[in-house]
Order: C-alpha cells, then structure tokens, then sequence
C-alpha cells in the first residue's frame, strides 16, 4: 500500500466577514453626521472594494433612478409613465452587493436606504392603489423595526392613495417622525379628495429637518409639518393651499419657491411672514402672470426669477422685462416701521422694527428663462425629458 500523504487537508470555517442584513453595522457609517460618500477607505478592502468611493457613485450612476423630472410629471405611479426606466434595478443591485460581506455591506447598505420610495409597482394598469397602498404599509412598519437603518434614509419618495388611509398613513407618519436625518420629501402623487385623511394623520407631528419639498397642493397638511422648509415645489395645482401652509407655519427660512400662483389675499399673508425669498420660479401659463411677478416686488432678499415658458409659449419677452423691473423693486424696496416701545423697558423710547425683511445675499440679481422641449397634452403619452430645461437664459438686472 502506498504512504499515507501527510498533506493536511483544508477543512471549511465559517466567513468571519460574513453578515446579516438585519445586524447593526459597528462602523463608524452609522454616525447620523456621516454621509455614505465620505466614508473613509478601508485599506483591509480587496478587489473591486477597494475602489475609491468617487468610482463606485461613478459606476452607479448609470442605474436607472428617480429624479426631479419624473417627480414633476406628477404620475400616479413613477413606472407608469411612458416608456419608464426599470427603476428596480439599482435597489435589486445595491441589496445583492451589500449581502456579499462585511465590507460591502459598509460600503452599499447606505446607498441601498439612501432613498425610502414607495412610487413604483409592476401593477401599472389594474389596481395599482392597492398595491401601492400595502406596500406603503408593510414597509413602513419594517423600517420602524429596523432602527439600524434609520440614519441612512436621506430622500423619501412615495405616492398617497385613498387605500385604506386610516391602516396606511399611520405607519408612514410614526416612520416619518423616527428618521433622524431625512432632509427631503418628494411626492409625485396624491389623491385630490384625500384632504381630510392626511390632515387626520398628520395632524400634530413635526418633522424638523425636512428641508426641501416637492408636493400637489391637495398634500398641503403634511407642508404644515415641516417648519424649517427651505425649498417648496408644486408639482400639481396653484399651490394656493402650500402657500397659505406656508403663511400659517411661518416659513422663516424659506429660501425658494416653485410652481405657485397664489391668489391676491395669500400673497398678502405670505408678504406678511416676511420668509428670506432667493429664488422664486413662475409658470408663464399662470392666469394673470404679470401681476404675479410684480407681487414679490417687496422681498428684499429675491436675486432669481425663473419663467417656466414651456407647453407652447412662444415669446416671453414683456415678462422678461416685468421680471427685471421687480427685481430693482426688491433692490429699492424699505419695509415700513412702526414705532413700538420695547416691552422690557416700558420707559425707555427705543424703537423696534415690525418687520424682519432684510438683504440676506450678495450675489447679483437675475431673470432666467427656461425653455423646454413641446410636452404631450395626454398626461399618459408625456416624457420624462419634456420636464427636463432644454435652453436656460439669463438676462442681468
């Protein structure tokens, strides 16, 4: 019988790098402070890991995904607009690359839950509400339980049914609240006769660091939660509702608004809060345009009028012109005073101003005009690049 060979034979050990999904990462990834982006390298990663973090966004990149076009389109469901992207893609690949091991799963599991969305179903003819609706609640109840993945969440992107309302909006709500470092809120959809069951739901809650939201006016309850907004876009409707939202809630730091159309007696409740305006952006089809503009002519702090000319305008040039003009209003505009005694020194003849507008910006005053590409008049045949500016002009004050 031949010797027994002495080689020792490799026996299987389990991967100590190996990882559920459903564990905490020990990393520093979970610092509420930290984005995904600016994670340092770990010099322990191995092939295609080791890529700097510039790459792999880089690489990412070219996965279909979710942006402010398809969210202006207004669509009742993100996939339903024609001929959509597979938008489950990226969420399919980010979730398969941060099962491969620790280090991926540092890497990816971030970027998986850098978007909450709950806008995309498959069901794009039959009941898509319902499917919708479940969805809504099956994954907000997860997230409520999966505490670990709370600082990730950044951007949450859903559509609002009547499914079920008093089962559905709950659990989104009680999510909404928990997320520590959600800073935008982006609906493409809600339903117009939903009013009082978003109101029923939201009714109470704060949502402190929402920053930017893009919304229909019928969703104007949930704008009312949101008192540190920064950034406002109508993507349905006047917006009369947001911007009365908006009067009622204060809108201290409010810095741009798009896709509004305010009536007489909003504007002067909006004028009224005083709200440190940069950028406001105006649709040239709105009825009465040109008194429209001339309404933020007492925002001291205005540097950029943007005239959305698309859907067949042809000629804008007397806006330009009105354009320009209120923005040398807001240059030489003064607030009224009113002499009022300081109430901790009664005695005193000090004198407080009552209005709080002021010149906040340095950079120069401008009209942009914004061109786009002839859009569909069937809100079903309509295109994602038919929301996306195909010229921009800008004419100096």
């Amino acid at each position: 019988m031949p010797p027994k060979s002495k080689k020792r034979v490799k026996r299987a050990i389990p991967n100590a790098d190996s990882e559920r999904e459903t564990e905490p990462v020990t990393t520093t990834a979970l610092d509420s402070r930290t984005h995904p982006n600016d994670l340092p390298i770990n010099l322990e990663r191995k092939g295609f890991l080791a890529l700097p973090n510039e790459l792999i966004s880089q690489i990412l990149s070219y996965f279909p995904e979710i942006k402010m076009e398809h969210i202006l389109m207004n669509p009742t469901s993100v996939g339903s607009i024609k001929n959509a992207p597979n938008f489950f893609v990226r969420f399919e690949a980010l979730r398969a690359l941060s099962q491969l091991c620790r280090s991926s799963r540092q890497i990816f599991l971030p970027l998986l839950w850098e978007r909450f969305q709950v806008c995309l179903t498959t069901n794009t003819g039959g009941q898509w509400y319902r499917n919708l609706g479940k969805a809504m609640q099956r994954r907000s109840k997860g997230m409520l339980k999966s505490q670990h993945l709370w600082p990730y969440v950044r951007v949450v992107t859903v559509s609002l049914t009547r499914f079920q309302t008093t089962t559905v909006l709950p659990p989104f709500v009680s999510m909404l609240r928990a997320l520590p470092n959600v800073h935008t809120l982006e609906i493409p959809h809600a339903h117009s006769a939903m009013t009082t069951a978003l109101k029923e739901a939201f009714e109470g809650s704060i949502f402190p660091s929402i920053q930017i939201v893009v919304m229909p006016t019928c969703a104007h309850e949930i704008l009312r939660c949101c008192p540190s907004v920064r950034e406002v876009t109508c993507n349905e409707g006047d917006g009369g509702r947001l911007v009365g939202a908006l009067a009622q809630g204060g809108c201290k730091k409010l810095e741009i608004l798009r896709g509004v159309a305010p009536g007489a007696n909003l504007m002067k409740r909006f004028i009224k809060e005083s709200p440190p305006l940069r950028c406001v952006g105006i649709d040239a089809r709105s009825t009465d345009v040109e008194k429209l503009i001339q309404n933020y002519s007492s925002f001291p702090s205005l540097r950029v009028l943007e005239i959305d000319c698309g859907g067949g305008v042809k000629s804008v040039d007397h806006l330009v012109k009105i354009a320009q003009d209120t923005l040398r209003a807001c240059m030489e505009y003064r607030p009224a005073t009113s002499a009022k005694k300081s109430r901790k020194n009664a005695g005193d003849d000090v004198v407080q101003t009552t209005s709080e507008l002021v010149d906040l910006y340095s950079d120069p005053r401008v009209v942009r005009v914004l061109h786009f590409p002839p859009r569909h008049s069937y809100y079903l045949e309509q295109l994602s690049s038919e929301f996306v500016p195909s010229r921009i002009d800008e004419f100096p004050v």
